[in-house]
């Protein structure tokens, strides 16, 4: 009997200290109190499917970084002190714990006891910044393509995490082996852009070295109308989102996509409804200013042009020629030709990805001849985008064929394949004839017109400059304009157009054209070095 009271005393004894150690652990170890033994999984990275460029380049997850998976044997705590790695994963090594430590290269290699992954980085630079967007923390687009096209880029997305052994107290068990779990996390499917990752590197620079501060430049492809490149400024950092909340310059708004007051650049418009209508524009003698419905309009030109043609009035920008021909030709007609170039609606990019549509008067609004000479060089209430008006431009440049600007090239496989987006074929919305006369006039704005800081020894172009009036002031009371330049080369047979704008400049000529010939120039030398490999 007193052996059994010995016995069961002793397993007393013995439970009491299991019991007293366990909770020493949980109490030393509190992060693992709840862990139970066997398999874990830890998730290092999760990604979106890809965005990229027209020659399959991506325009996200451009970059690297690295994590280290590190089983903590000797040999490998011996290599974290070598690298003077931080006390608290050195300690973390040293009670066993498996560990991961992002790293920015890859300084560890592959061993028995490191296994080293490589992980994108996202937004690695912010070329083609504001056409593609960003993400929340939830990892959700939320404005541009990421946005847009949220829902085929989660799905396109993986993981990759690292799968271990350990003991009940999270521990590793270091003679099972570690597993790395690839779940489509280096899939290449995802979205394919017209953007020319070259051409958008050019056109941003552009804007910075033209001191374009608020603004935007945009390129098309003539033929297609692709978009090529697409630029705003000012930009932001997606990393710090937090610190451009309340930017009065409005650095999230994508300016190549908003409407503007469009000014002499419409004077095109104005142009194309006269041919069209066999209204040959004739010579005119301008005097300075102009009467309409008893209200004078003003040329540029305080003391006039005296007798002028069609290319002298487009390259000096005349306003009283074009108000006399926009008045010839009447409000219907400009109507017209101005919603048959795609003024007045808005462009769905990609699944709702939709630009402003700009505002085109009423035809009730145009009651007096006044009225219609105001909008026949592009002031009152219309106001266009610079991918409208450089729509509008392809559309002469491509002789008068007139094709929707499009964003999406396509999609890929999780192979990297290519599948193209259907897209719909230009129609003919102007005579050849016309946008033949227009081109012509055009050259003279660079060579010697209000354009003419364009000029190029590389290039032949042609283009038209702006300088919109807005109605708006700034703090010193001075009117707010928006300046303008718009044109394509090379000019015998057109392969890019260029639009740029800049928000409260001093003239079209002097702000913009010199962003238009950098742009220009630079797509000419790529080519150029391009064609000799």
């Amino acid at each position: 009997m007193k052996k059994r009271i010995l016995s069961l005393t002793l397993a007393i004894n013995l439970l009491f200290v299991l019991l007293t150690g366990r909770l020493f652990s949980v109490s030393v170890f509190p992060e693992t109190a709840s862990a139970q033994s066997g398999l874990r999984v830890k998730e290092i990275a999760t990604t979106r499917g890809f965005i990229y460029d027209r020659s399959l380049s991506p325009l996200v997850n451009d970059a690297y970084t690295y994590v280290a998976c590190v089983t903590p044997t000797h040999t490998a705590i011996n290599l974290l002190k070598n690298k003077n790695e931080s006390q608290k994963d050195l300690e973390k090594a040293l009670k066993g714990y498996f560990l991961t430590i992002p790293k920015k290269s890859n300084v560890y290699g592959n061993t028995n006891d490191i296994k080293t992954l490589t992980v994108f980085d996202r937004y690695s630079t912010s070329t083609a910044l504001h056409i593609i967007g960003y993400t929340d923390s939830d990892y959700n687009g939320v404005c541009g393509i990421e946005k847009y096209y949220n829902e085929k880029l989660t799905e396109s997305g993986g993981t990759l995490s690292v799968a271990y052994y350990s003991d009940a107290t999270g521990r590793i068990l270091l003679n099972e082996p570690i597993e790395i779990r690839n779940q489509g996390y280096y899939d290449k499917d995802g979205i394919v852009l017209t953007i020319d990752k070259s051409i958008q590197a050019i056109t941003e620079n552009a804007l910075k070295n033209g001191n374009v501060d608020k603004g935007a430049a945009i390129v098309l492809d003539v033929k297609t109308g692709e978009i090529l490149s697409c630029a705003s400024a000012p930009v932001y950092d997606r990393n710090n989102i937090g610190e451009y909340i309340n930017d009065e310059n409005s650095p999230f708004i994508n300016r190549a996509l908003c409407a503007y007051p469009v000014g002499s650049v419409f004077k095109v418009v104005t142009t194309a409804a006269a041919l069209e209508s066999s209204i040959t524009p004739q010579s005119y003698f301008c005097t300075g200013s102009i009467e309409k419905s008893k209200t004078i309009f003003n040329c540029s030109n305080t003391e006039g042009h005296k007798s002028i043609d069609l290319s002298t009035a487009l390259a000096y920008s005349c306003n009283p020629y074009f108000i006399e021909l926009g008045t010839r030709v009447g409000a219907r007609k400009l109507l017209t030709t101005a919603e048959n170039l795609g003024f007045g609606k808005s462009t769905d990019l990609g699944n709702g990805f939709f630009t402003d549509s700009g505002v085109l008067p009423d035809i009730a609004e145009l009651n007096s001849e006044a009225a219609v000479g105001n909008f026949a060089f592009g002031q009152g209430k219309f106001s266009a985008t610079p991918l409208q008006i450089a729509s509008l431009f392809a559309t002469i440049g491509n002789n008068g064929i007139y094709n929707e600007p499009t964003l999406i090239k396509g999609a890929t496989n999780k192979k990297g394949d290519f599948s193209p987006e259907i897209k719909e074929t230009g129609y003919r919305m102007l005579k050849e004839s016309t946008c033949k006369a227009i081109k012509n006039a055009l050259t003279k704005t660079v060579t010697e017109g209000t354009g003419k800081s364009a000029f190029s020894s590389l290039i032949d172009s042609c283009a038209k400059t702006a300088t919109a009036q807005s109605g708006q002031y700034d703090i010193n009371g001075n009117e707010i304009k928006y300046c303008w330049f718009a044109g394509f080369f090379p000019y015998e047979s057109p392969e890019y157009v260029i639009c740029v704008l800049k928000e409260n400049g001093v003239s079209g000529g002097g702000d913009c054209a010199p962003v238009f010939k950098e742009i220009a120039e630079n797509i000419y030398t790529n080519q150029k070095k391009s064609s000799l490999f």
